[in-house]
């Protein structure tokens, strides 16, 4: 019997032991199934779809973030990964970048190795959470409610038995083989939850928990790049999410939190499908004004314009590789054809592309 105020060592093993095979929700699974593949078919109607996944993932981060109580505002972090060196950024400005590198990481070692282990995890926990990375070996953690302080859960507990947790959590992550009557969509949720409910390290646990989620459908092909992301939705219907989560854990309630999930995903896939539809009707204004005589708007400038709606010209210079004067040129051509204003920092200018970043904030 689960008690909440004894370490979870009895949380059971994956794969749960539990029927998925219901009316209402195989309906919801070929929903979100459905709102996912029309996200990856618009994703491949850009010219260069990677390059959204810097600006997607900090509007992401913010979100997530904001779960754990770090808030920011999307513009404010999207301003502060151009116009800041690392040290002058505030606390949850860092989080906010560490949250946007500790994807990156994720995926490179996902398409790099076809996989990610208990190491992975690890590793994406310690760029989220520097000073506090690794798993946990501090006894008696506990969570609890914000307000009252009520221990709600008390995580496994002993550094083997959590490797031992982890390791179940990895294999099951990894097999595309032995469960294949279980839709990807349903797995996710269900790792997700077991995840949380390991609850390996002493923070990080819930934002390297939702990215795992993402990394997985690249890993099982329902998307191909980390473009959906369910913190806005989770960040919307919080309490929910917390009372499904406890819904398994006390009466093993898999088809509530997998339906959260689902709705979850349909929601947020719709959600980005329209974003990305918009930046792609910006994109084709501005190839109209690019194509026009005397503009020197390349292709690779518009890339550029679009992996971050702040600019400066010392990243501008660094990433086409040309003179800071070039750079200026370029400026103030695209301030010329209205694509950008600018306002004044230190010694010098930041640019920014108001149509892109409201589509970002939105």
């Amino acid at each position: 019997m689960f008690n909440r105020d004894i370490p979870y060592n009895d949380l059971l093993l994956l794969p749960p032991d539990y029927n998925f095979d219901d009316v209402a929700l195989l309906k919801l699974i070929n929903k979100a199934n459905n709102s996912l593949f029309e996200l990856k078919g618009m994703a491949n109607l850009l010219p260069n779809p990677g390059i959204l996944v810097s600006p997607l993932s900090i509007r992401e981060a913010v979100a997530s973030s904001g779960i754990e109580n770090i808030n920011t505002t999307v513009s404010e972090a999207l301003k502060a990964d151009v116009i800041y060196e690392k040290s002058e950024l505030s606390g949850a400005e860092k989080e906010i970048l560490n949250y946007r590198d500790a994807l990156r990481e994720g995926y490179r070692l996902l398409i790099k190795d076809g996989f990610l282990n208990s190491n992975s995890f690890i590793k994406i926990q310690s760029i989220l959470e520097p000073n506090k990375s690794g798993v946990r070996k501090i006894p008696d953690v506990a969570i609890k409610n914000s307000k009252t302080g009520e221990r709600i859960y008390t995580p496994p507990e002993g550094y083997d038995i959590i490797l031992d947790k982890l390791k179940n959590f990895e294999e099951y992550f990894n097999d595309q083989n032995n469960f294949d009557d279980i839709d990807p969509l349903v797995r996710m949720a269900v790792m997700h939850y077991q995840f949380e409910s390991i609850h390996p390290f002493l923070d990080g646990n819930g934002r390297t928990g939702r990215i795992i989620m993402i990394l997985y459908l690249v890993l099982t092909k329902r998307l191909e790049l980390p473009i959906l992301f369910l913190s806005k939705y989770i960040l919307e219907n919080r309490d929910e999410y917390y009372q499904k989560l406890r819904g398994v854990t006390e009466n093993g309630e898999w088809n509530e939190w997998v339906s959260y999930v689902l709705q979850g995903v349909h929601k947020q896939a719709k959600e980005t499908t329209e974003n990305i539809f918009q930046i792609k009707k910006l994109i084709n204004q501005y190839k109209e004004i690019a194509h026009k005589d005397g503009t020197k708007i390349t292709s690779q400038m518009l890339d550029y314009l679009f992996s971050n709606p702040f600019y400066s010209q010392k990243k501008l210079s660094e990433k086409l590789g040309v003179h800071r004067n070039t750079a200026s040129k370029y400026f103030r051509e695209l301030e010329k054809e209205k694509i950008v204003k600018k306002f004044k920092h230190k010694q010098g200018y930041i640019y920014y592309n108001n149509k892109f970043l409201d589509i970002l904030s939105y």
